[in-house]
């Protein structure tokens, strides 16, 4: 049924089935689903997940209410439990004053004046990963760029260089993630102290995963001078108001998230725009323009980084159609009136910043790749919740000026040296969401020297 200009915010949806609702379609294809809800309803939809109804919110003005302006009424989802078995009680998933007390400790160490001091660290990380790179040879660029940005979140956050460090979390990680995605799309996920193959599977890697966090809390505390003055060493040190610190717990929370959510979505990102720039020769040629012009080949500075205003748009672009995290939400505390709908304490809102950002309101011709759509400024000119690549509200992505420097330097600095070219007979590149959403299969490339 389609959403009429009368009935816009009306609670409609698909029907579904009688025992799963719409889980069965979303579960098929999540992107999918939450894309045809809105060319189907319009501002909101409602959906049912099994015996849960919940709403599904794609109109910019009611969501500024649900992030912002009556953001107090709502929590993280609580569907999103399942991810918090790996992530934790950290930043990103903390609630109330927990959450409040640590973003204030973190906050400091990602405005724009301080990401600027990384700026000489991220083009180091950057250099060294190029180093390995030969002209002329075949490689999986999703997996390049994954060591770049871990190891960036490792150097500059946590003075880790032992890539090591990285291994011991990103391997169990690619199993927890695909495991989790499942399991928080099934009715009835298998409870995990049932001891099925895939649930011995699961509970070994996530104890794997606290091992490798660990190691690395505990690497420190037997060298406390080392990192001094880093995001880690201000956590350990970090008193509430009755003078006790974060227990090992907490620290292990923060950094898993941090580790996770940050390398995690810039790489998906970095992913998808090289996808876009491989397949549009003119995209390509004006980020040279702009890079030659810019740049010189030099590397990239704090200061020429505000100049790469295409390269930033570019980035913009590949966040807006392939945006990392497909699919959030919240939960009501209480009931709230959102427009002309009432959510009932507990119920549940979901919101795809990936559907969101292909309304043709705001983004004319919205499955065309065209980062010039973000000049003049667009961001100033529709309205705030139209564009979320890093969420909104309080609770919007804190690392968000860290991605941008950290994604614009990496992409830079591999197109002034090497220009790359899809591997022959490469397939389709397909979206696979996963707790991102990120390429399938990944993306090889051909590496030629430019």
């Amino acid at each position: 049924m389609k959403a009429t200009a009368e009935n816009r915010y009306a609670p409609q949806g698909p029907k579904g089935s009688w025992l799963s609702g719409n889980l069965m379609e979303y579960r098929q294809d999540p992107v999918g689903f939450l894309t045809e809800l809105q060319k189907d309803y319009g501002g909101v939809a409602q959906i049912r997940f099994g015996p849960q109804k919940m709403y599904v919110i794609y109109d910019p003005i009611l969501l500024k209410e649900v992030l912002l302006t009556k953001q107090e009424h709502f929590i993280k989802l609580k569907a999103f439990k399942e991810a918090r078995l790996f992530v934790g009680d950290g930043v990103a998933t903390s609630t109330g004053e927990k959450h409040k007390r640590v973003r204030k400790l973190m906050q400091p160490y990602f405005t724009r004046a301080h990401i600027q001091t990384y700026a000489e660290q991220m083009v180091q990380i950057v250099n060294d990963e190029l180093e390995r790179w030969l002209p002329g040879e075949r490689r999986i660029l999703t997996e390049d760029i994954s060591n770049i940005t871990f190891a960036v979140i490792a150097k500059t956050l946590f003075s880790l260089e032992d890539d090591g460090y990285a291994r011991a979390i990103r391997e169990p990680y690619e199993l927890i993630n695909r495991m989790c995605s499942e399991r928080m799309r099934s009715l009835l996920p298998v409870p995990l102290f049932i001891s099925t193959a895939k649930n011995r599977a699961y509970k070994t890697a996530l104890n794997e995963l606290d091992q490798a966090v660990y190691a690395i809390l505990q690497q420190r505390k037997n060298n406390p001078e080392q990192g001094a003055g880093d995001l880690l060493s201000v956590l350990l040190s970090a008193k509430d108001d009755s003078g006790a610190g974060m227990t090992d717990q907490e620290l292990r929370d923060e950094l898993m998230i941090i580790f996770i959510a940050g390398h995690e979505t810039s790489a998906n990102v970095l992913s998808w725009a090289f996808s876009y720039i491989l397949q549009q020769p003119e995209v390509e040629e004006k980020l040279y323009e702009e890079w030659d012009r810019v740049l010189g080949g030099s590397d990239p500075t704090d200061t020429t980084y505000m100049q790469l205003t295409y390269t930033q748009n570019v980035l913009r672009e590949a966040m807006r159609l392939r945006s990392p995290s497909f699919f959030t939400g919240r939960s009501a505390t209480a009931d709230v009136e959102i427009g002309h709908i009432t959510v009932k304490k507990g119920q549940s809102i979901l919101f795809s910043p990936y559907a969101i950002h292909q309304n043709p309101e705001y983004f004319p011709d919205p499955l065309s790749f065209i980062p010039e759509r973000f000049e003049n400024d667009l961001l100033k000119r529709i309205p705030q919740f139209a564009y979320i690549p890093f969420g909104g509200g309080p609770r919007g992505c804190i690392g968000n000026h860290f991605a941008m420097m950290e994604m614009v330097i990496a992409l830079c600095m591999i197109g002034q040296r090497y220009r790359l070219i899809l591997a022959p007979a490469h397939p389709p590149i397909e979206m696979e969401a996963l707790m991102t959403l990120r390429p399938k299969h990944g993306i090889q490339v051909i590496v030629n020297s430019r």
